[in-house]
């Protein structure tokens, strides 16, 4: 089988020419992050909890800012829930909706935990997930949880600067 040397050859021309998977850097002097809870303006309790829960979740396992508790970090992200929308995404033959789209919409920005001056002006973000009718209650969580990744997506390009 000759996928695994092409893999490896792969791997070395790319990681010779100085290429990777982190293709921006980091601004300078931003190495910590908190993340206070979300203010919640959608009609979803407790989505506050579930959002940033999720988005320091993803900052951690991202690794690209290490995240701290607010009186130690270099900034802060705050934000603000706009909506929660869940709406019909595919109809069948027979007009029923069969699948169903989550769009939650977010109020971002990053600043400077010691001067509060803004690293990253107020923005929009948007994150989407899908699922299917019969998926029940663990489709509309996944859902959540796509919407939610495509949220730190958005926030990590935000103090990400691009080569």
């Amino acid at each position: 089988m000759r996928v695994a040397p092409i893999f490896l050859l792969l791997l070395a021309v790319l990681s010779g020419c100085g290429y990777g998977l982190n293709a921006g850097r980091l601004r300078p002097g931003l190495e910590t992050v908190s993340v206070p809870y979300f203010e919640n303006r959608s009609n979803e309790p407790e989505l506050e909890v579930e959002l940033t829960e999720a988005i320091i979740d993803g900052l951690i396992a991202d690794r690209t800012l290490k995240v701290v508790d607010e009186g130690q970090s270099d900034a802060v992200v705050l934000g603000t829930i706009r909506s929660y929308r869940q709406d019909e995404d595919f109809y069948g033959e027979d007009r029923r909706a069969e699948r169903y789209k989550i769009t939650i919409t977010v109020q971002v920005s990053m600043v400077d935990a010691q001067t509060n001056e803004d690293i990253a002006k107020s923005t929009t973000i948007r994150g989407d997930g899908t699922y299917l009718i019969e998926e029940g209650l663990d489709g509309e969580l996944a859902a959540r949880e796509e919407a939610a990744e495509e949220i730190v997506a958005g926030i990590l390009n935000l103090v990400v600067e691009e080569w």
